[in-house]
């Protein structure tokens, strides 16, 4: 407990960190500019400037400390983190451009170097939700990055799961391939866990040669040309646009024609022309039409009657799960569909404030985006982030928010829940699927209280979407949803493709549907290609 004498002396302190007649040191940046500072505040956050500013190196003593690796905008987020643990003048600067995407990895840098730990936590995940809002960035955060660095990861991670959003050049933003100095583009031509067709790579290599403002443009694609697989590239591509590029040797493109040629007699029912993990089956899609939809889908399980893929896309800060069937009709037709639903159930928010009669099969998935610990009296104790030991709490009540990726709802842990040992597995933004729960009405605003659930995700990388509470942005009076939740023991990809199968007329007109049909194609089996399972064209 804080005493009296400790409030004051506290709150002087709070006052001191903002008076700028205090200042005492100012920090240049390279481009000149003077960012005023406390040496002792500056001091007490990190150790790196403690053991600059008070121990043997010159800046002991200086008035001014040259840091010749940031400019102003960085040095002045580095003080106000310092003083106020957080930058929200800084946050002004970030935008929906390559500069902004630029300008996060260089105060990530700044913040890892002078041991500022969580600044750099905070960093890492603005840089995170900034590429996944516009995925073209990523080249630019990878390209700033330092290798194997947080950032660095996470932006390559993203290029090579969403090569078909990320990698094309953005009018608006100024991001995408053009972002890439020349180490990064061989890097990310060497990177064989890159989701894309040879034919798509090709092409970004042609755009950023196009674009790009680098003396020796030539010399980079032929470079990175080396590691395109060519034989995973059509007969008619590979005399036609890859040849006229000059980018690869006759000699490499007379081998991949020769190969294709013995793949082609030695009759196999299916190779795959592209990258991607070699020990599990995959098909290619690049015909859909849509950025999010094509890309590499891995098979999840068969069907009665043909096969079933799938892969995940984080669009707009909300996750979505890409299903492809294949299945063979009985009139010797195959059909391929592919369809996509969120990954957290849809509208289930508004189906727990609505439906007064709980469906048993309603089992929904969400998120956790709060996770608090109340006592007795209603008051919330402390975020389940600082508390270190949870089993003295036993006694008081967990309270929580569930999101659907629009809108989120409070809950409470029933008594079995709050004594099991699982608990401890629940932070903020674990995905969570319900199987029991009650619901309770209070001054006409439902909450509910969960009675049994299974953790699905403890870490699946940030919040999903930007979900408001319910009761702040809907009216109790608007017309429920008809669509039927999908909720089944199976794993999620299935449940998908069985409730859609289920219903062969599903549309995709109403916004609000969980299931949305994307393409399908048929052709007939006489007809199947060559070197795949799906066509690449009439979808």
């Amino acid at each position: 407990m804080v005493s009296e004498v400790h409030k004051h002396v506290i709150q002087d302190l709070l006052e001191a960190l903002h008076d700028d007649e205090m200042t005492d040191i100012s920090l240049i940046g390279h481009d000149g500019v003077s960012i005023p500072a406390k040496k002792f505040v500056l001091a007490a956050r990190s150790k790196v400037l403690k053991r600059m500013l008070y121990g043997s190196f010159r800046e002991a003593t200086a008035t001014e400390i040259p840091f010749h690796e940031y400019d102003g905008v960085i040095l002045e987020a580095i003080v106000e983190y310092c003083c106020r643990n957080e930058i929200p003048k800084f946050r002004l600067y970030i935008n929906r451009s390559e500069e902004s995407a630029r300008r996060l990895v260089q105060l990530f840098k700044a913040a890892d170097y002078l041991e500022l730990t969580e600044l750099a936590k905070m960093v890492a995940q603005m840089a995170h939700n900034l590429t996944s809002r516009f995925p073209p960035l990523a080249c630019a955060v990878y390209d700033e990055a330092d290798l194997y660095t947080k950032v660095s990861a996470d932006s390559l991670m993203m290029i090579q799961c969403r090569p078909y959003v990320t990698l094309p050049p953005h009018c608006e933003s100024g991001g995408g391939i053009t972002c890439l100095s020349e180490s990064k583009l061989l890097l990310i031509y060497q990177n064989k866990d890159i989701k894309a067709g040879e034919l798509f790579l090709f092409e970004m290599l042609e755009q950023w040669k196009e674009l790009s403002e680098h003396p020796e443009a030539a010399r980079v694609v032929k470079e990175c040309a080396k590691d395109l697989i060519l034989d995973n590239i059509e007969p008619h591509h590979l005399l036609g646009t890859v040849t006229e590029s000059g980018f690869c040797s006759e000699r490499r493109i007379t081998e991949a024609i020769t190969k294709q040629a013995l793949r082609a007699s030695q009759d196999r029912i299916w190779s795959l022309p592209s990258r991607g993990r070699p020990e599990v089956e995959r098909i290619l899609v690049e015909g859909a039409g849509s950025k999010n939809t094509n890309g590499i889908y891995y098979r999840i399980g068969g069907l009665s009657n043909g096969d079933l893929y799938s892969k995940q896309e984080v669009a707009c800060g909300q996750q979505y799960v890409y299903t492809l069937s294949i299945s063979e009709n009985k009139d010797e037709v195959v059909e391929c569909r592919i369809f996509c639903s969120k990954l957290l159930t849809h509208c289930a928010v508004k189906t727990f404030v609505r439906t007064v009669t709980r469906d048993p099969s309603f089992q929904p998935i969400l998120q956790v985006v709060h996770l608090a610990w109340e006592n007795a009296d209603g008051g919330e104790i402390d975020s389940i982030l600082g508390v270190k030991n949870r089993s003295s709490k036993s006694n008081n009540t967990t309270r929580l928010l569930l999101s659907d990726g629009e809108h989120y709802i409070t809950a409470t842990l029933g008594s079995q829940l709050r004594s099991s040992n699982r608990i401890k597995e629940l932070v903020p933004n674990t995905l969570i699927k319900v199987f029991g729960f009650e619901r309770d009405s209070s001054e006409g605003r439902v909450s509910i209280k969960l009675k049994k659930l299974s953790i699905i995700s403890q870490d699946p990388g940030h919040r999903f979407g930007n979900p408001a509470y319910f009761y702040d942005v809907c009216d109790d009076q608007e017309k429920e949803d008809e669509q039927a939740i999908v909720t089944t023991d199976a794993p999620v990809e299935t449940q998908i493709c069985q409730a859609l199968l289920r219903d062969r007329n599903a549309t995709a007109t109403d916004e609000t549907q969980t299931l949305l049909e994307l393409y399908s194609c048929q052709y007939p089996i006489n007809e199947k290609p060559i070197d795949s399972k799906i066509p690449n064209t009439g979808w």
